[in-house]
């Protein structure tokens, strides 16, 4: 049972170099193209489970801190009282590329954030691995969610003219697999949202190994905006647009088919 990434999945090479040594796992980056993952990879079967809302949450108030968790209370206010609304950003690229509606697939769609946003404008549909996540989305008109696994759920002959995967590809042991099949579930002219803990961000620089993008075992793979886009050219995309901030711990890819 082989539970480690032996070849990199953005240029295939081999060579891996220890950047963090986090008990039990180690951070390695690729020495050709610094795409990096974490090793041993924890068993698929655990997987699932470990993506539970509450089970996230508490990870990542562990790693916060006082300080930080004072500044995610206050920023979870704001959220909730002014809509500075994570999912504004991908409403307003979906206003922008798709003004006249469509097909919308949401990847990972929890409890159905975007989509619920989105319902008025496009037909929405989602794929959530959680049945518990996936019930509470299907609770809303409009919304139509199914439980399973984007990479390997078949939506018969199903076309989307755009897809987000909005913090879903950091959690994959084959990213590869996941944006292929996004290429092949997207029309002619489609759009794939992607957004992602950028590697080469300056707070990973500063904090190493306690840079809160880490969070193993929840987050397998890592990315800088290069090496994200060399494997959605890889899938076959062509087009794209690329957000990211230095002192932004994200990064936000629109790849066009």
């Amino acid at each position: 049972k082989n539970n480690h990434m032996t070849t990199c999945p953005v240029c295939g090479e081999a060579q891996w170099k220890c950047l963090y040594n986090l008990k039990p796992w180690t951070i390695e980056e690729c020495t050709t193209c610094r795409f990096a993952r974490i090793d041993p990879l924890p068993e698929r079967a655990e997987r699932p489970d470990m993506y539970s809302e509450e089970k996230i949450v508490s990870r990542q108030n562990k790693k916060r801190g006082p300080i930080s968790q004072a500044a995610l209370v206050s920023k979870r206010w704001l959220n909730k009282n002014f809509r500075h609304n994570k999912n504004k950003i991908f409403l307003d690229k979906l206003h922008t590329y798709l003004p006249g509606g469509g097909r919308l697939l949401d990847g990972g769609c929890g409890a159905g954030g975007i989509l619920l946003h989105a319902r008025d404008r496009y037909e929405c549909h989602g794929i959530e691995i959680s049945a518990y996540l996936a019930e509470l989305a299907n609770r809303n008109d409009g919304l139509n969610v199914q439980v399973g696994d984007l990479q390997t759920f078949d939506f018969k002959e199903l076309k989307f003219d755009a897809i987000t995967l909005v913090s879903i590809i950091e959690h994959l042991d084959d990213p590869a697999g996941m944006v292929r099949k996004c290429y092949d579930l997207l029309a002619p002219g489609g759009v794939l949202l992607l957004k992602t803990p950028n590697f080469m961000c300056l707070n990973r620089f500063i904090r190493r190994s306690g840079w809160p993008g880490l969070r193993p075992p929840d987050h397998l793979v890592y990315f800088s905006p290069r090496n994200l886009q060399l494997l959605l050219e890889k899938a076959g995309f062509r087009r794209f647009r690329t957000t990211a901030l230095p002192f932004n711990d994200n990064m936000y890819i629109d790849a066009f088919k």
